[in-house]
């Protein structure tokens, strides 16, 4: 027997729909058996305060079966939309601190090569997400970092 499913687009930035496709194919099928799927259906199905993050001008297909709309009940909204793309934005800038971070420490690349690297990977440019925006980002997260640890010890 087949599953009926639905199939929401959602407006996600350039950069962010680049790395989707990286990350999970053309579309994604949700399931609780990964991380994106986990994070749709956690977004789907909670009512949060109101999340500030721009739409974006692409959009990325995510299918989801109708045995979880019918479980969980969703509430889709701008407010929804916005999360999501926040939530993947986030893990990118994540997983892309610890690419530049990691390289860096064990070759002799600069940050900014390591993240042109990070980019390429994903087919980002700058026209998708400025170069500079990230590298200030990279350095913030750094910095919060040693300013952790030393709060903490």
């Amino acid at each position: 027997m087949s599953q009926i499913a639905i199939v929401i687009k959602f407006p996600v930035q350039t950069h962010v729909y680049k790395y989707l496709q990286q990350k999970v194919g053309p579309s994604m099928m949700v399931s609780r058996s990964n991380f994106f799927g986990n994070l749709v259906l956690d977004i789907l199905s909670k009512r949060e305060k109101a999340e500030k993050a721009p739409l974006g001008t692409m959009v990325f297909p995510v299918e989801i079966h109708e045995d979880y709309m019918n479980r969980f009940g969703f509430n889709i909204s701008p407010n929804v939309i916005r999360k999501f793309n926040l939530q993947v934005d986030r893990m990118f800038k994540e997983e892309m601190c610890t690419y530049v971070s990691l390289t860096c420490s064990h070759n002799p690349v600069k940050k900014t090569e390591a993240l042109s690297q990070f980019l390429n990977s994903f087919d980002i440019s700058e026209d998708d997400i400025k170069t500079e925006t990230l590298i200030k980002y990279i350095f913030r997260n750094e910095k919060d970092k040693k300013t952790f640890g030393q709060n903490v010890l």
